[in-house]
């Protein structure tokens, strides 16, 4: 990935910047990732406020990532070897994921990047509930009912869109049903899961 890796002692930041300068962007970097799509945010970031900002997360132990080539931003705590004295409280609370979660973390990991490859219009792919399911259908196994993979499925994408690695698209139409909803597969996912980690939770699941 072509993420800009912190430093927290770079000489060319100006000591003098006034944080209210940049304060709506850091509070909109708390609340989670910045996209190329938000160009008030990130032209913003990219082009004025980058290194105060680093600057002034890395005096509370966060970590500034910018990915110019993917166009997101995001706030990563520092890991606790890069931390001084005494380890910091958790601001950012760790998730295992589940089963379920991790497969279909893999499989959209590998559809985004599928689609990166393929398409040109936009980086991110949308996909309907129903085309989820039927890209996880051969991996949930074991289930007693129909019923319980279709509510499985359900929860599941669910727990992932809470993840931020799935954003739900808002249709007009109230007679849309399940099969129907359609959700844009986010692209900070590959933030989280990279080649590496990518080959190794799908060998796991080949194993199963």
């Amino acid at each position: 990935m072509n993420e800009q890796q912190p430093n927290h002692a770079d000489p060319g930041v100006d000591p003098t910047v006034h944080p209210m300068s940049f304060a709506p962007l850091a509070i909109r970097l708390l609340k989670g990732v910045v996209y190329e799509e938000e160009a008030r945010y990130w032209n913003d970031l990219v082009k004025v406020h980058e290194l105060p900002l680093r600057r002034h997360f890395a005096q509370i132990g966060l970590d500034l990532i910018v990915n110019r080539q993917e166009g997101f931003a995001y706030l990563r705590q520092a890991q606790q070897e890069e931390t001084e004295g005494n380890p910091l409280p958790r601001l950012m609370t760790r998730r295992s994921l589940t089963l379920d979660q991790s497969i279909l973390c893999v499989l959209l990991r590998e559809h985004l990047e599928d689609y990166t490859i393929t398409e040109s219009a936009s980086r991110e792919p949308i996909l309907t509930l129903r085309g989820i399911r039927d890209m996880v259908e051969l991996f949930f196994r074991e289930r007693n009912t129909q019923q319980r993979f279709l509510r499985d499925v359900k929860k599941t994408v669910e727990d992932v869109k809470k993840l931020g690695f799935l954003e739900e698209l808002i249709s007009g139409d109230v007679m849309l049903n399940d099969d129907e909803l359609r959700y844009r597969v986010k692209r900070i996912l590959k933030a989280f899961i990279g080649p590496d980690e990518l080959q190794q939770l799908a060998q796991q699941i080949d194993n199963l």
